[in-house]
């Protein structure tokens, strides 16, 4: 790698499960750190290996937190980081809109679990909101692996549709206000005209779960819509991540797990939001052992490994000219027990 990779608002590293992408997402903010950029590290990753690189504890998911890089011998360097908690940015969203009443409700709390279904919707939510008070040179993004990195990208979709007007005739159905000053009572509960097919949807629901049921459903619903500035202030998230001066993007494969194929099918479903700014990154590189080693002629077995061995890489290689990466950048394999020195390691590959 020779030319330099130019900081934009916003990098996003993706890639599917397994292959390294919080470590280089890491070593990527390390590096910049060490540049002294104001970098803020962001797993939106359920699973958030980043809590064990980090040495941080469940309790701190959800808070911004300033990371002494002495953790990885760089003393005197320090970036955030925030392990993404979906409860928690709803939370920041229903103080601002004093509507904390409407979204303590128990369907909210299981949407807004890690897995819970809304955990990409209101990641893009906090990730424009960080971008929003222009705090950091440059955000890092660890997403999600596969398919949870796609729904990431169109999560758009989602909030455009879950504000069309089915969702206004019910609050309209069950008598909601949306002018504050009502206090969100109901009134003239079946007096206004709506759709039968809303109609029919409550009434069944209220059947096959109960009327207690129902009215959790409709708080739910009244309390996010009551919040919809924030979705709708995502999207320009969305639209932003398509514009070269705006992001990087770097999609992480690895030699080792030799997900060649579902890094190809990451990248052609991901192409509507990337631009020619993207990177391919290869983790756990082997090339530049396979160069010095070399197999007495004598051992066939050693010498067809070593053959199949650069096969791989080759092949990795091709993956890049097919999908029209800017550049590639190899990262050797790191021995050490520690995710630590697996950072420090990679870090100084970027230059």
């Amino acid at each position: 790698m020779t030319q330099e990779i130019s900081l934009k608002p916003i990098e996003i590293f993706c890639g599917t499960g397994g292959v390294g992408k919080t470590t280089l997402a890491t070593s990527r903010a390390l590096f910049l750190a060490k540049q002294k950029k104001k970098v803020l590290l962001i797993t939106i990753d359920p699973a958030r290996r980043l809590k064990q690189v980090l040495g941080l504890e469940d309790k701190e998911i959800g808070a911004l937190h300033k990371i002494d890089c002495a953790i990885f011998d760089e003393p005197n360097v320090e970036f955030s980081a925030l392990l993404m908690s979906p409860k928690t940015t709803l939370q920041r969203m229903a103080q601002k809109s004093e509507n904390e009443r409407e979204l303590d409700n128990p369907i909210v709390n299981i949407l807004t679990r890690p897995y819970g279904g809304m955990n990409e919707i209101m990641a893009i939510i906090e990730v424009q909101y960080q971008l929003s008070l222009k705090e950091f040179d440059t955000i890092i993004l660890d997403t999600p692996p596969g398919k949870h990195f796609i729904d990431f990208l169109q999560s758009s979709e989602k909030i455009k549709q879950f504000f069309d007007k089915s969702f206004v005739e019910i609050f309209k159905y069950m008598g909601k206000k949306f002018n504050r000053n009502e206090e969100g009572q109901k009134s003239g509960f079946l007096s206004l005209i709506v759709t039968s097919g809303i109609k029919k949807l409550l009434k069944y629901l209220e059947k096959v779960t109960g009327a207690d049921f129902v009215e959790d459903f409709i708080e739910a619903i009244s309390g996010l819509y009551l919040n919809r500035q924030s979705f709708l202030d995502a999207l320009e998230f969305q639209e932003n991540l398509k514009k070269e001066s705006y992001s990087n993007w770097f999609l992480v494969t690895s030699v080792e797990q030799f997900k060649h194929d579902e890094a190809k099918e990451l990248q052609t479903e991901a192409n509507q939001f990337m631009h020619k700014d993207s990177y391919l990154l290869v983790n756990k590189s082997l090339s530049p052992f396979l160069e010095k080693w070399q197999p007495n002629d004598q051992n066939s077995e050693l010498i067809r490994l070593r053959q199949s061995m650069k096969d791989r890489e080759n092949k990795i290689k091709q993956l890049s000219k097919t999908v029209g990466h800017k550049a590639e950048i190899f990262f050797p394999e790191v021995l050490g027990a520690l995710p630590q020195s697996h950072v420090k390691e990679l870090a100084q590959h970027w230059k």
